[in-house]
This record gives structure tokens, C-alpha cells and sequence, in this order.
């Protein structure tokens, strides 16, 4: 109780007592209308949080907080059952619903009013415990969790809001909310009726508010999550730095005569949020920046726009280009993987030069290397990976890693 203070509670029953006929009225008769001699007193006990407004136009009910204070004090005969959650709370008020039903079919409208009287109770205490849950989730998230310091905690209470959230959400939609209108599917009361279909608008209006306030608490999890790693690091980073005093910048450093120039402290500049008009070397450049103030924008003159014809010509047919020793060297591909075997490029090369001699085809032997390797590396992959090929040669005379080629072996993997 160290939150309020005496005065406070002081004046609260002091209000209680001051207003103790409208407040009796009120829990004697279920409400009480606001007339005009008595507006100011209830408007009083309304901001103090002892009356609430009922659903019809000017009327006023007691809080359930004190209308459960005078209940147990009158050993008035109230609701036994802990309204622990929503599936109880329909159950509660389906009891209710159908006593209700009973007393008015039966015409014993004092147990009718009375039984009305609890269903409103229990409808606004159901209203405003969810509510109330709802705002102090709403209102950890906005604040951070504020009511715990460290990082830490504060992503415990967050991944614990968000676990019961998640498990209100689950519960609310187990739940189907038409099916509460089956209650005034008989000639019922027009007040009744207000009473059923306001409570299945809240309920509709309050799971997109839950989701909201899930969607929120996911991105506050995971912005808290993402701070204590960064507070973290940096931890780790003050006690490494506190462990090697070499990294510590000394307060003379700017004094060091071993330091750059370009490094040390400089004057500081001068800066003024007007124009000094009596100095006179700004003078000139200050009558160059009126003047081009001055002068009026040009208008860029609009282009005319040129128009060009656009002649199609009819597509030509490019002539086919066929490669013989490329044909020699698909050959050589082929009589190696037929084969088995490995195949030299310059052996494939002798073996055939007659025949090559005979067509008027020539190749030299280096072009003829380099046109093997040129073909192999346009393999796609697969192919390449099924060959292999096993380059000669020398190593480049003053380089490390270049070779010149003489020859190269297909082997078939």
C-alpha cells in the first residue's frame, strides 16, 4: 500500500460517505438516472471510479469492485464461481441467461430484474477484466517493460506476455460468439436483447485488438532480443579493454609531440547563425548571392519532339560456318571415350596428317593443341567431368606458374 497515499484514501471515503444515498440507490435499485440535481454528485463518484454508465441513455450502476466490497459486507449472496476464463464466463452467463428466461416465461419479474442485474454485472466484469488485461499488456509493450531495469528481464517478462497472449488468443477463439445469440431466440426484452448483441460486438472487436497486441509483442521480443546481444558485446568488450590498459587513450594525449599533426586538436571554428554585414570582406561575395537572388529563373523552352521513321528490312539468313578441325577434334573426344584410352593430341595429329594432306586441309601442330583445349573447355560440365586432360610442357622461363604446352592427353575418367 506504499503506492497511495492517506490523503487519498482518505478522500476516497469521505466521497462514499458524502454521496451515500445515491450510492445505496444504486445498489439497492440495480441504477440509478442522472437528473439534473443530481448530475454533478454523479459525475463525482464517475471520475472517482465508484460508478459506471449502463447501457441505456443516462443511467448509472455501481463498479464491480464495490458492488462486490458491498455484497460481501451485506452477506449479499453472490457468484460463487471464479470467472478464471472466457469458456467458464459463457457458461456462467448461459446459467444466468436461462434463469433469466425462467423468471420472465414465468412472470416472477422481481427474480426476472434480479437475474438481469447479475448478467449485467457479469457482463461488464467479464468486459473489463479483458480489457484491463489487454491495456496492461498494451502498456508493458509501450513502455519497454519499464517496470523491470535489465535487459534480460525484460525479454523473460516479454516472452512470458507473449506466451499468455498466445494461450488468450487460442482460448477466445474456441469460442463462437454467433452462437451466443441462441440466448434471445425467444419474444425477450429489447433491454435484454442490447444487452446479448453488445456483448458479441465486444467480443468480435476485441481478437483483432489481441492479435495486434501479439504482432507487437513479437517485434518488441525480438528488438529486446537483439539489444541484449549488443549490450552483451559491448560488455565483453569494456572488461577486454579494462584487462589491456595498453588500449587506454591518455587524457595528455593531444600534448604528445610524437603524435601527427594532422591528429591534434584544431581551433575551433567560429560559427554564427547570421551574416556579419560590417565586415568588409564579405561584402563582395554577399552582393554576388543577392544579385543572383535576384535575377528571374530562365524557362527551359520546350523541345519539339522529332519524328523518324523506323524501315523493318526483312531478316537475312546468315550462312552456316563449318569448322573442319573442330570435326577432327569431336572426333578425337569420341575415339577416347570409345577407346578408353588415353589419346595424345599430337600422336592424333600425325596419325592423320596424310589424310589431312590428301583434303588440303593443314593445321600446325601448336594451333592444333590449342584447338583441343579451346573445345574442352567448351564442354558443358558433365562432359567435362567424364574427361580429363593431362597437359605437357615447360615451364615459362622467369615465371613461377606459367607452362608452355606441347602436347595434351584426353583420358577418359
Amino acid at each position: 500500500m506504499a503506492g497511495y497515499d492517506v490523503g487519498q484514501v482518505a478522500e476516497l471515503l469521505r466521497q462514499i460517505g458524502h454521496h451515500d444515498k445515491l450510492i445505496a440507490e444504486a445498489y439497492v435499485y440495480g441504477s440509478i438516472t442522472r437528473d439534473v440535481q443530481d448530475i454533478r454528485q454523479i459525475n463525482i463518484l464517475h471520475k472517482k471510479g465508484l460508478l459506471r454508465p449502463d447501457d441505456e441513455q443516462g443511467e448509472y450502476r455501481l463498479t464491480a469492485e464495490l458492488k462486490r466490497m458491498l455484497n460481501r459486507v451485506m452477506r449479499k449472496q453472490s457468484s460463487y464461481r471464479q470467472l478464471t476464463d472466457m469458456a467458464k464466463v459463457i457458461d456462467v452467463l448461459d446459467d444466468t441467461v436461462q434463469d433469466y428466461r425462467l423468471s420472465v416465461q414465468s412472470q416472477l419479474y422481481d427474480d426476472a430484474e434480479y437475474y438481469l442485474d447479475q448478467l449485467d454485472d457479469l457482463f461488464y466484469e467479464a468486459k473489463d477484466n479483458l480489457n484491463v488485461s489487454l491495456d496492461n499488456m498494451h502498456y508493458a509493450i509501450s513502455s519497454q517493460f519499464g517496470f523491470v531495469s535489465s535487459l534480460s528481464a525484460k525479454v523473460r517478462e516479454n516472452e512470458k506476455a507473449l506466451n499468455y497472449a498466445q494461450k488468450l488468443l487460442t482460448e477466445l477463439q474456441q469460442i463462437d460468439p454467433e452462437s451466443c445469440y441462441e440466448w434471445s431466440d425467444w419474444a425477450c426484452p429489447a433491454e435484454f436483447a442490447r444487452k446479448i448483441s453488445g456483448f458479441i460486438y465486444w467480443f468480435n472487436k476485441t481478437l483483432p485488438h489481441l492479435r495486434f497486441i501479439i504482432d507487437n509483442m513479437r517485434l518488441s521480443l525480438f528488438r529486446l532480443r537483439h539489444d541484449e546481444k549488443q549490450a552483451n558485446l559491448l560488455r565483453n568488450m569494456a572488461r577486454y579493454l579494462r584487462q589491456h590498459p595498453e588500449f587506454e587513450l591518455s587524457d595528455s594525449l593531444y600534448a604528445d609531440a610524437s603524435l601527427d599533426k594532422r591528429l591534434r586538436f584544431a581551433p575551433k571554428l567560429i560559427l554564427k547563425s547570421y551574416i556579419d554585414v560590417t565586415n568588409s570582406a564579405l561584402e563582395d561575395s554577399l552582393i554576388r548571392v543577392v544579385q543572383s537572388l535576384r535575377k528571374q529563373a530562365k524557362s527551359t523552352p520546350v523541345k519539339k519532339r522529332e519524328i523518324n521513321r523506323v524501315f523493318v528490312t526483312p531478316t537475312e539468313l546468315a550462312p552456316a560456318y563449318y569448322d573442319y578441325f573442330e570435326d577432327q577434334a569431336e572426333g578425337l573426344f569420341e575415339q577416347a571415350i570409345i577407346s578408353e584410352q588415353a589419346i595424345s593430341a599430337l600422336d592424333f595429329w600425325k596419325n592423320n596428317l596424310l589424310i589431312w594432306s590428301e583434303k588440303d586441309k593443314k593445321i600446325c601442330p601448336q594451333e592444333w593443341v590449342e584447338l583441343i583445349f579451346s573445345c574442352y573447355c567448351k564442354l558443358t560440365l558433365e562432359q567435362q567431368s567424364a574427361l580429363d586432360i593431362k597437359p605437357k610442357g615447360v615451364l615459362v622461363f622467369g615465371t613461377n606458374a606459367n607452362y608452355s604446352y606441347s602436347d595434351i592427353v584426353i583420358v577418359l575418367k
